[in-house]
């Protein structure tokens, strides 16, 4: 060791010139000879740690060193190596997540704090075929001529087109076939329109005609991403529902005589003639027409059964009220919670709950045309108070109450719970519990 290290060292030990012992600097250099490798060793590994954290958590770094600098104990050192471990688990557990088909893909990365994750998303379309479309528009037009409304939606393949989707399927489809191709029309998403309205004088709409109107409807979807409320004509304005019921007789007629009609004979939807007549729904409340797992409105036992309530009855009103009566008489009360049956499980036991006594209403009355609704709310009884759940079905542009689940009550009138006092907590087109 030099002179001047001694030196040093005599200045610092010796406090101002006193004498050193050979213990005292045979102790120093002891000291000295460990510290300076463990210095060194420590060095490397806060280096090698940083660059490890880095290549796993990329933006995280500057968080977990963050975290470093701010350390004040051995307590806070602990809490921040166990939140290091629980992101390292979240990193994990989006990783897998992430993974394409059983392997990882290289475009995929961990999605830590400050990364941004990239993925490869593979989407397919829907498309349908010309004969399909066409098998689809003899049913609408078949559903509309019994029924004198529009149906919810098709099914076709299996998948569930709702009414402006399948006017843009009708279209497209025409055309095509006009044009003398087979192509395969794919199905976009397409909203209700606003407001349907009409003035028509009835009378003949000629090819021509029905093929240029159905270039505008597809050039009006596909710039605004809605089905048109109506459309001009020679004989006045075609309302969005005479629309869907035209071009569906249009591809019927195609798919029976394997040719376009010359012309067809239009009237007004609202006219109360077969070319479309019955009460009108409004777009927004199209949702209540839609059948559900726990409503099934279009099966054949739900169907058939509110044809023979409502048979000879004219008014949606009185459809309304004997579809109330019959379930309300036909049911009884059994108490147990949430949906367990279902409207149909309910009609086969023929006691339910008020959950699914409200499933069979609604069931009904959508297959009869009617939008029906459900509520949840806490009642007050004359046993106590508790949460219970009713129906609500839309008439004459006016919600009425059709709680079945007492004797007491009659279309449009509560009495077995006071509506004074009652807290809603929610109205649903489909009951979530």
């Amino acid at each position: 060791m030099s002179k001047k290290v001694l030196n040093l060292i005599f200045e610092i030990f010796g406090h101002g010139g006193g004498k050193i012992k050979r213990k005292s600097i045979m102790l120093v250099f002891m000291l000295l000879s460990l510290t300076l490798p463990l210095g060194a060793n420590i060095g490397f590994a806060t280096t090698s740690t940083t660059t490890n954290v880095s290549d796993q958590y990329s933006g995280q770094t500057d968080q977990l060193n963050g975290q470093n600098i701010d350390e004040n104990s051995n307590e806070q050192t602990s809490q921040q190596n166990k939140d290091a471990e629980i992101a390292d688990n979240k990193q994990v557990t989006a990783y897998n997540k992430n993974t394409v088909n059983g392997s990882n893909s290289s475009t995929i990365n961990h999605a830590a704090a400050g990364t941004t994750t990239t993925s490869t998303v593979t989407t397919t379309q829907t498309k349908f075929t010309s004969s399909q479309i066409n098998d689809a528009a003899s049913r609408v037009k078949t559903f509309i001529d019994n029924n004198n409304r529009l149906p919810s939606y098709v099914t076709i393949s299996s998948v569930q087109v709702s009414m402006p989707q399948f006017l843009q399927l009708l279209t497209s489809n025409l055309i095509n076939i006009n044009n003398g191709l087979t192509t395969s029309v794919t199905l976009k998403s397409v909203a209700y329109p606003s407001n349907p309205t009409e003035n028509i004088t009835s009378g003949k709409i000629y090819k021509s005609g029905y093929l240029s109107m159905a270039k505008t409807i597809l050039s009006s979807i596909d710039k605004n991403g809605y089905a048109p409320n109506y459309m001009n004509t020679s004989l006045g304005k075609i309302r969005y529902e005479s629309l869907i019921y035209l071009y569906s007789k249009i591809l019927s007629y195609q798919k029976t005589n394997n040719q376009l009609p010359s012309y067809l004979t239009v009237s007004a939807w609202s006219s109360g003639s077969s070319e479309g007549s019955g009460s009108t729904v409004p777009s927004s409340l199209q949702k209540y027409l839609v059948p559900t797992t726990n409503a099934p409105s279009t099966s054949s036992t739900i169907v058939n059964l509110a044809k023979s309530i409502t048979s000879g009855l004219t008014s949606d009103y009185s459809k309304a009220a004997a579809i109330f009566n019959w379930v309300r008489d036909h049911l009884s009360y059994s108490f147990y919670y949430d949906s367990q049956k279902g409207a149909s499980g309910a009609l086969s036991s023929r006691t339910a709950n008020c959950c699914d006594t409200s499933h069979l209403v609604v069931a009904l009355a959508r297959a009869a045309g009617i939008p029906a609704r459900y509520q949840h709310g806490t009642c007050t009884f004359s046993s106590g108070t508790y949460g219970h759940v009713w129906a609500q079905l839309y008439v004459n542009g006016k919600w009425y109450y059709a709680d079945a689940v007492s004797d007491s009550n009659t279309f449009g009138n509560i009495k077995n719970w006071n509506l004074n006092t009652y807290s809603l907590h929610g109205t649903y087109a489909s009951l979530p519990f």
